[in-house]
């Protein structure tokens, strides 16, 4: 099954545990030709300490969108 979302908690954890396997996470980035590169999370090797979802919003893996010349992590945290 193939879904989309813009909930970042679904990279996060719940309870303890990974919601979604790093297997199981793949971003889309829209380039500038307006084509999509679909490319999943494993080829940025995270180790599995790593907070995905904070690194996801922080830019890490690429596929943020970009607000109105506004940094999606900005427009979230209000700067």
């Amino acid at each position: 099954m193939i879904f989309t979302t813009q909930d970042t908690s679904l990279l996060g954890t719940m309870l303890g545990d990974h919601v979604l396997d790093r297997d199981q996470i793949w971003f889309v980035d829209k380039g500038s030709d307006g084509a999509s590169e679909l490319y999943p999370l494993t080829d940025f090797k995270p180790r599995k300490d790593q907070n995905t979802e904070r690194r996801y919003l922080a830019g890490s893996y690429g596929a943020v969108p970009v607000l109105d010349g506004t940094s999606f992590s900005d427009a979230i945290l209000g700067e």
